[in-house]
């Protein structure tokens, strides 16, 4: 019973967290659609370049594509080259899709721990309209490719466990 309790607790916080990012991906692009907007209206109606939009229409595309990598990979939309994999013997594909993730987890753990150095570096350094530390836009990348990596590994554990088997377009835990 007690982890029929937690597999509850778990699977109620992934899809907090993924409707979490759901919501921001939404925000993130209404705002930069507004922000440029507002940069076109400033300058061709106004005659005035307004630099704090430019500049956080930036950020919230850098962070609109990094947590949309992770929710292209909760919906299996990266491309892949699976053919051959597919042909395999079930251990095989079950050995081919260890590595896969292995090499892969390898990766993107990689990039989240560098990326912590630039989050840290960015403390220092000040955007040059709004001079908010680079932190704020830098976070993007542990956080963006940390989303990734759960994502990613969410959608290796099945091809793991049961080769050959149809792949659900969202799995759950």
């Amino acid at each position: 019973m007690a982890s029929s309790t937690v597999w509850k607790g778990l699977s109620l916080m992934l899809w907090t967290l993924r409707r979490a990012v759901d919501g921001a991906a939404i925000l993130l692009l209404a705002y930069m659609a507004l922000a440029v907007l507002i940069q076109i209206v400033g300058r061709y109606v106004f005659n005035y370049s307004i630099a704090w939009s430019e500049e956080t229409a930036t950020f919230a595309q850098i962070w609109l594509a990094l947590l949309g990598a992770g929710i292209a990979m909760r919906h299996n939309q990266h491309v892949g080259v699976d053919v051959l994999i597919l042909k395999a013997p079930l251990a095989v594909q079950r050995v081919f899709n260890i590595a896969a993730f292995a090499l892969g987890a390898w990766f993107l753990g990689v990039v989240v721990v560098g990326s912590l150095s630039m989050v840290a570096i960015g403390m220092m350094v000040k955007s040059p309209a709004l001079r908010i530390p680079l932190a704020i836009p830098y976070s993007a990348l542990p956080v963006g490719f940390g989303y990734f990596l759960l994502e990613f590994a969410l959608s290796s554990i099945p091809r793991i466990l049961r080769p050959g088997a149809e792949r659900p377009e969202e799995n759950g835990i």
